[in-house]
């Protein structure tokens, strides 16, 4: 699938989850497993490929530093595929400046962490 717009590279790091992929027009979920993360998407492999124009709900199923699994959800749409391997673009970026941040504190920590070579 070609890019719909121009995407902003930014630096990925690698981090293994499993995460939950549930098309938003729909009851549909999906399962996937993250393999990179940046601060305004990620890629992960999926089966079941959204279509360009369609917006999906991303679950990542985290463990907290108390090793309690977290759930944190972020919206995004597919803007690349290939093979298994699908990339999509969050719906508000990871910055410092995004409300979107607190929907996420634990996946923002991972990759704060990543952002430090920790």
């Amino acid at each position: 699938m070609p890019m719909t717009d121009k995407v902003q590279r930014m630096p990925r790091y690698r981090l293994s989850t499993p995460v939950d992929v549930t098309v938003l027009n729909g009851s549909d979920t999906y399962w996937g497993s993250l393999i990179n993360l940046s601060r305004t998407g990620v890629s992960i492999i999926y089966w079941q490929y959204p279509k360009g124009d369609e917006s999906v709900r991303l679950r990542f199923r985290l463990q907290s530093t108390d090793r309690r699994e977290v759930r944190e959800d972020l919206n995004a749409r597919a803007v690349w595929k290939s093979g298994e391997n699908v990339g999509l673009r969050f719906e508000q970026s990871l910055m410092s400046d995004s409300p979107v941040l607190q929907k996420a504190p634990c996946l923002v920590g991972r990759l704060v962490e990543k952002e430090a070579g920790l």
